[in-house]
């Protein structure tokens, strides 16, 4: 029989990243809505943004074990991952032009009952996706929301392969950027302050390594046609933009605390242009899956069991930028169950 409740971990104290069990009523499923049972959850820094009393988590993989009277495309038993994404009007112009992850009226997880820190979660079934058979569910998990967010600019902004792409910041997003970027067949450049990244971010498929602190080798490097920056601390921009091709693109991902300022000399003499990029429409999102899936890209993990303690190891490690390169928690809760509605 459906659970009455599930087991979840949810943020005791936000300013200490701890957390706490708790037993959450199993919240009424909508008819687009399916139950799903957590094989494992990946860990973003995104998660910060949770509340406290409520179970973070958006890059979940599990099977789905219920499913409401207006599901169509998927299925119980079916493996599914969701990402940041919880839903979207379905009705504005952005969304029945497909992009409703940019819709006004979008949901994200932390407007959900319960995020992918738990046992099962409800989430709507038209931000599920169909996880590749060859790949791994641990390896599957970051890609819903850090794959897709550097999968993106590739897919948006016409890039080809052969274009120079800069990947600024050698992370948990920037090694996803590299694999994907060096997958699309580009020139890839890994640019960050770290020389002691240069041996890990050419494992990942970068072709060059520039340290960012090193003027000489900034002026010395050729034009690229995109730079994807994945970091959230605050940046001389105009030294970025000026190592742009003509029309090339500065994708921001990353947010920093201070406005982001530069000469609009430097974009209008050459047309370079700033653009920002949020994550990915669920067409792209399965897309960036099946991508993935034919290249075998995959993450640099580290896996935790999924308790209270884990919960808040992932968080410290995260937040201090210790982890190499995404975390990924287990739930030795998993099972699949055959209910229906």
């Amino acid at each position: 029989m459906i659970p009455e409740q599930i087991e979840a971990y949810v943020v005791d104290d936000v300013s200490k990243q701890t957390f706490r069990k708790a037993q959450i009523d199993v919240p009424q499923l909508q008819s687009h809505d399916v139950l799903v049972n957590i094989e494992c959850c990946s860990v973003c820094h995104t998660d910060f943004f949770c509340p406290a009393g409520k179970a973070p988590g958006h890059e979940f993989i599990g099977k789905i074990v219920a499913v409401g009277s207006n599901v169509v495309k998927l299925k119980v038993g079916q493996r599914v991952g969701g990402g940041w994404q919880l839903g979207s009007c379905q009705n504005c112009n952005v969304c029945n032009d497909g992009k409703q992850h940019i819709c006004p009226e979008k949901t994200n997880f932390i407007n959900a009952p319960i995020g992918g820190f738990a046992e099962y979660v409800v989430w709507d079934s038209r931000f599920l996706y169909d996880i590749p058979e060859t790949m791994s569910s641990a390896d599957a998990a970051p890609l819903l929301c850090a794959g897709i967010t550097v999968y993106a600019p590739l897919a948006n902004h016409n890039v080809q392969p052969g274009s120079r792409v800069g990947i600024l910041g050698v992370g948990g997003l920037g090694h996803l950027g590299i694999k994907f970027a060096k997958a699309w067949g580009c020139r890839v450049v890994a640019l960050s302050t770290s020389s002691n990244k240069e041996k890990e971010a050419r494992a990942f498929g970068a072709d060059e390594f520039v340290v960012t602190k090193d003027a000489d080798q900034l002026k010395s490097l050729k034009p690229l046609d995109m730079i994807i920056n994945t970091v959230s601390a605050n940046l001389d921009y105009e030294s970025y933009i000026n190592l742009l091709a003509p029309r090339g693109k500065f994708v921001v991902i990353g947010i920093a605390s201070k406005p982001l300022q530069v000469n609009g000399g430097l974009l209008i003499g050459s047309e370079r242009s700033i653009v920002g990029s949020l994550v990915g429409s669920p067409i792209m999102m399965q897309k960036m899956l099946n991508f993935a899936g034919m290249h075998n890209i995959s993450p640099q993990l580290e896996i935790y069991p999924m308790d209270v303690d884990h919960c808040h190891t992932a968080f410290e490690r995260i937040d201090q930028n210790l982890a190499r390169y995404r975390i990924v928690l287990t739930n030795c809760n998993f099972e699949l169950d055959s209910f229906h509605f």
